[in-house]
């Protein structure tokens, strides 16, 4: 089986960057990288021997470490997206303080908050359409902007709650803990399942033409973090990184559309697949007035 590490076995904070079957280019493609950059290189021998080039931009220290203040950057929004940004780093935070007290070690970062990206997440939102439309929607880009370390996930899964609880007050998505009742792991491995699909999505939108390579040197699977498997069967690789860019961003919304779909069932409010949704300046002045 061509099986080959996305991130590498030895330390996950590395991802495969490059492959090469030449030493020479694999010379190269290393000494181009900044000087921030480090490196680590596996060889493998599948239909054909090839190099990977690992790569991590690691930091180090505590997510919660980060410096988190953000006047600045919320002065430069608009009012409707500086309020909705602002809930939505208070979301976060709380996700990254719970998640330290179920594992009793900090989270680590591996990149800085990028609250700019942020904002665009919520602009280039379609806002029309069903509650569960809209919901899928802003957890697709939130995901898509990649801006928050370590939990861009589980900040969506919150923020679907958080915003059709504006429109349905009593909706809440069913506990995700695993340590209450069998049902609770049930749910929990469900939503797993489009998490790690989600990812799976997210790398192959990012990797496309490394990924033809790889296949072309026999490699038919790839090993993510966490043993999220990525049949390179399944995708289409063979088009340009901007075609795959929007081929799979529309593959990634209608992902999320469908999980919240699924999830409003589960939790037993079908009817918000047919609610019309809220528009931004209706959420943002709902959450003013939270406060």
């Amino acid at each position: 089986m061509g099986h080959v590490y996305y991130h590498h076995p030895a330390d996950k904070q590395f991802s495969l960057d490059f492959v090469n079957p030449d030493p020479e280019n694999l010379v190269s493609q290393i000494v181009d990288y900044d000087g921030d950059v480090a490196v680590k290189v596996m060889e493998y021998e599948l239909d054909k021997e090839f190099y990977g080039v690992y790569t991590s931009r690691v930091g180090g220290g505590a997510v919660s470490d980060i410096e988190l203040t953000i006047s600045d950057a919320l002065a430069d929004m608009t009012e409707d997206n500086g309020t909705i940004v602002a809930r939505l780093l208070e979301i976060y935070r709380a996700l990254l303080s719970k998640n330290e007290e179920e594992e009793g070690t900090p989270v680590e970062a591996y990149k800085n908050i990028d609250v700019d990206a942020l904002p665009e997440a919520f602009d280039e939102t379609s806002w029309e359409g069903t509650a569960t439309d809209v919901a899928g929607r802003l957890a697709s880009n939130l995901i898509l902007k990649h801006a928050l370390p370590n939990a861009n996930h589980r900040t969506a899964v919150a923020l679907i709650q958080f915003y059709l609880r504006r429109i349905n007050a009593d909706f809440s998505m069913p506990e995700t803990k695993t340590e209450i009742e069998p049902e609770t792991y049930d749910w929990r491995e469900w939503v797993n399942e489009y998490i790690n699909e989600s990812k799976r999505l997210l790398t192959v939108r990012r990797k496309n033409v490394l990924f033809k390579h790889l296949r072309g040197f026999g490699a038919t699977t790839l090993e993510r973090k966490h043993e999220v498997m990525i049949d390179l069967s399944e995708y289409e690789l063979d088009m340009y990184p901007h075609e795959a860019k929007v081929f799979y961003a529309e593959k990634h919304e209608d992902l999320w559309i469908e999980f919240v779909e699924q999830a409003v069932e589960r939790a037993g409010f079908p009817e918000l697949t047919d609610t019309t949704g809220i528009s931004k300046a209706e959420f943002a002045e709902k959450i003013r007035q939270l406060d």
